[in-house]
C-alpha cells in the first residue's frame, strides 16, 4: 500500500516537473533577441518597452553613427557571460567616454562629440531604430547609458538555461584544469568558486573577506536596480513619464508636477492587474483552445479559398487573353488584305507606265500602227488605240500613285482600353466588405 502511495507521489511530481520543464522551452521565442536572436544577454529596456541585448544595442548605435554613446564600459560584467571566450563578436572593444564627463560636455556647451558641430545650442538627439516595432525611439542625450536593465528577464533567461541543461554543472572559473564543480558565487568578484578557489580568493582578514557567497550562477547581476543617471537606487515610480525614479530623479524639475507613487504601490498594482490578466487567461484555456481550433480551420479555408481565386482570376485573364488574341488576328488580317489590294493597284500602275516606254508595250504597238497605209484599216485600229494613248497621257500628266503607302487608319487607340485593364481590381459588392483592406486589392 505504501509503496502504491510512494509510486503516484513520484509519478506525481514527474509529471509536475515535465510540465514546468515543457512551460519553460515554449516560452523560448519570448527570451530572444530580436537583434542576435539568441538569448538575451544584459538586455536593456528600450522607451518603447521593448528589449535588446546591451551589445546588440552598441553596434545597432555604431551602423547609425553613433559613437560613444554605448553606455558605461565600467559597469560591463566580467561573468562567464561575457568574459573573451564566451563574448559576442559585435561587442566594441573600444575606450568609450565616461557618461559623466559626457554630460559635463553637454551642459557646459563646449566640447565637441561624432555628430555635434562645435558650438552647437541644442545636445544631438540619439534615435534608436527598435528592430521590435520596426520604430525609431528616442533615447536622449545619454544613448545607452540612460536605459535600464532588465534584470527580472536575465533571471527568467537564467532560470529557463538551467531548466532545458539538466544536469549541467557550473564550473569553478579559477580552478587549473580540470576546473572542479563550482560550490559559491561571489557578486563583488562576479565569479565563480569552489570551496578551495573561494577561501584562496578571498584570504582571511582582507577586505574580500567580507564578500558575501552566492549561489553559483552563470550570470552576475547587480543586487538592486540602480537609477542610470544618479547611480541610485530606485524607490519611486513616475506614473507621467512611466519610469522609475530614485530619491534625487524627484527632486529635479524633470518630474515637476508628476505624479509619483513610492515603489511598492506600483508593484503591488501591477502584479495585481497582471496576476488577474494572467488567471483570466488561465481560467479560460478552452476558450483559447477552440479559438485555435477556429483559427486553424480558418488557416486551412484561406488556403483553399486563396488558391480558388488564383485558378479564377488566371482563368478569366486567359479568356482576357484569347479574346486579344483574336481580336489581333482579326485585325492584321484586315491589314494584310489592305496591302494586299494597294499593291496589286501600284503593280498594275507600274505596267502601264512600263508600256510608255520608247520600244515597249503600247509605245510599240502604236508605233507600229502608224505605219499603216491603209485608211480604213488605220482607223479601224487607231480609234482604240487612240483612247489607250489619250488615257496614258492623261495619266502620265496627272500623275500620283495609285494607292497610298501609309497604314496611319490601322493605327489602334487603346488608350481607354489601357486605363480599364489598370484599373481591373476585385468586386466591390457588400458581401466583399469585410475583404476591404486585404492586401491583395490594389491601391
Amino acid at each position: 500500500m505504501a509503496e502504491g502511495e510512494d509510486m503516484q507521489t513520484f509519478t506525481s511530481i514527474m509529471d509536475a516537473l515535465v510540465r514546468i520543464s515543457t512551460s519553460m522551452k515554449n516560452m523560448e521565442k519570448e527570451l530572444l533577441c530580436p537583434v542576435c536572436q539568441e538569448m538575451y544577454k544584459q538586455p536593456l529596456v528600450l522607451p518603447c518597452t521593448h528589449n535588446v541585448c546591451q551589445a546588440c544595442a552598441r553596434e545597432v548605435l555604431g551602423q547609425q553613427g553613433y559613437i560613444g554613446h554605448g553606455g558605461d564600459p565600467s559597469s560591463e560584467p566580467t561573468s562567464p557571460a561575457s568574459t573573451p571566450s564566451t563574448r559576442s563578436p559585435r561587442l566594441s572593444r573600444r575606450t568609450l567616454p565616461k557618461p559623466d564627463r559626457l554630460d559635463r560636455l553637454l551642459k557646459s556647451g563646449f566640447g565637441t562629440y561624432p555628430g555635434r558641430k562645435r558650438g552647437a545650442l541644442h545636445p544631438q538627439v540619439i534615435m534608436f531604430p527598435c528592430p521590435a516595432c520596426q520604430g525609431d525611439v528616442e533615447l536622449g542625450e545619454r544613448g545607452l547609458a540612460g536605459l535600464f536593465r532588465n534584470l527580472t528577464l536575465e533571471r527568467v533567461v537564467e532560470r529557463y538555461r538551467q531548466s532545458v541543461s539538466v544536469g549541467g554543472a557550473i564550473l569553478c572559473q579559477l580552478c587549473k584544469p580540470p576546473p572542479l564543480e563550482a560550490t559559491k558565487g561571489c557578486t563583488e568578484c562576479r565569479a565563480t568558486f569552489c570551496n578551495e578557489c573561494f577561501k584562496l580568493f578571498h584570504p582571511w582578514g582582507t577586505q574580500k573577506a567580507q564578500h558575501e557567497p552566492t549561489l553559483p550562477t552563470l550570470s552576475f547581476r547587480p543586487k538592486g536596480l540602480m537609477c542610470p543617471d544618479h547611480k541610485e537606487e530606485v524607490t519611486h515610480y513616475c506614473k507621467t513619464c512611466q519610469r522609475l525614479v530614485c530619491q534625487l530623479c524627484r527632486v529635479r524639475r524633470t518630474h515637476s508636477g508628476h505624479k509619483i507613487t513610492p515603489v511598492l504601490s506600483a508593484y503591488q498594482a501591477l502584479k495585481d492587474k497582471l496576476t488577474k490578466s494572467l488567471t483570466y487567461i488561465l481560467g479560460n484555456q478552452d476558450t483559447v483552445q477552440t479559438q485555435i481550433c477556429e483559427l486553424e480551420e480558418a488557416v486551412r479555408h484561406t488556403e483553399v479559398s486563396g488558391q480558388q481565386a488564383k485558378e479564377e482570376v488566371s482563368q478569366l485573364v486567359r479568356g482576357l487573353g484569347a479574346v486579344l488574341e483574336e481580336k489581333r488576328a482579326s485585325l492584321l488580317q484586315a491589314i494584310e488584305e489592305c496591302q494586299q489590294e494597294r499593291l496589286a493597284r501600284l503593280s498594275a500602275q507600274i505596267q502601264e507606265h512600263r508600256s510608255l516606254l520608247d520600244g515597249s508595250g503600247l509605245v510599240g504597238y502604236a508605233q507600229e500602227v502608224l505605219k499603216e497605209t491603209d485608211q480604213p484599216c488605220f482607223v479601224q485600229a487607231a480609234k482604240q488605240l487612240h483612247n489607250r494613248i489619250a488615257r496614258a497621257t492623261e495619266a502620265l500628266q496627272t500623275f500620283r500613285p495609285a494607292a497610298s503607302s501609309s497604314f496611319r487608319h490601322c493605327q489602334l487607340d487603346v488608350g481607354r482600353e489601357m486605363k480599364l485593364l489598370t484599373e481591373l481590381n476585385f468586386l466591390r459588392g457588400t458581401a466583399l466588405q469585410q475583404a476591404a483592406q486585404c492586401p491583395c486589392r490594389p491601391a
